[in-house]
């Protein structure tokens, strides 16, 4: 097993649907406000790395109403979101075959714009708003994470893997970024109880991969339970690395 920091260098748009708000003007709505947050959530960042940037996960975001009783009449499918490739990639960790796993990012510095889209057509007489995929909202100001911006995280491998230099997520894959990695050379691994972790963590990879959380500070939550709260927490058990760094993996 390898353990790398990992500093991510944004190039392009970031956008993630972290919160949506009502967007009201003076005499009505506009539309919607959208506002991601400054915490990315590990598993666009395994698709990212793994260059599977259209898989459902992405492509289909109705199909979180599965996960919602109320919501499941408006969809046709009784499937719902499928994680194949992440699912996969978790699996092959904790068996110990060629895989990565990357914690999720949190930033180091950001830089923040707004900016505002419309879905908005011309016929040859009047404007006409044409249908958009889930219809609602044609008109939203979005904020977004610009170029210049930085997060880091840990990445650990185990066996023969190509780390990317280079990864694409967030809505139209317009958040490039230029991944740089930092070998840290394990000399020391020890058990210890009751342990902070060194950066947020999945809760739900840490409960698949053997460890108790005692405690949880929630930084992240999306709209589908399956990809897990993401947080800092108080580990139970941790396998402290050079006396450091608190991670939820059991080192080979």
């Amino acid at each position: 097993m390898k353990l790398y920091k990992a500093n991510f260098y944004l190039q392009g748009i970031l956008i993630f649907s972290t919160e949506v708000r009502p967007m009201i003007s003076a005499g009505g709505s506009m539309g919607s406000y959208v506002s991601p947050s400054p915490h990315v959530h590990n598993y666009p960042v395994m698709y990212g790395m793994l260059g599977k940037p259209a898989e459902a996960y992405f492509v289909f975001p109705s199909l979180h109403y599965l996960d919602y009783p109320e919501r499941k009449g408006r969809v046709k499918t009784s499937k719902g979101l499928q994680y194949t490739s992440v699912r996969k990639l978790l699996e092959d960790f904790k068996n110990g075959r060629d895989s990565f796993y990357s914690f999720p990012l949190f930033p180091v510095k950001f830089s923040v714009s707004s900016f505002l889209l419309s879905a908005e057509s011309w016929s040859y007489v009047l404007p006409v708003r044409t249908p958009t995929k889930n219809v609602f909202p044609r008109l939203t100001s979005y904020s977004a994470f610009m170029p210049g911006s930085q997060f880091f995280t840990y990445v650990v491998t185990q066996g023969n893997v190509k780390l990317p230099q280079w990864i694409r997520i967030g809505k139209k894959r317009w958040g490039i970024f230029r991944v740089e990695y930092e070998e840290v050379k394990i000399n020391k691994v020890e058990k210890r109880r009751n342990e902070p972790t060194s950066v947020p963590i999945n809760y739900k990879d840490a409960e698949f991969f053997g460890f108790k959380v005692n405690s949880f500070s929630k930084v992240l939550e999306t709209p589908n339970p399956q990809e897990g709260l993401i947080g800092w927490a108080v580990l139970d058990e941790c396998e402290v690395v050079n006396d450091r760094i608190c991670l939820p993996i059991k080192w080979r």
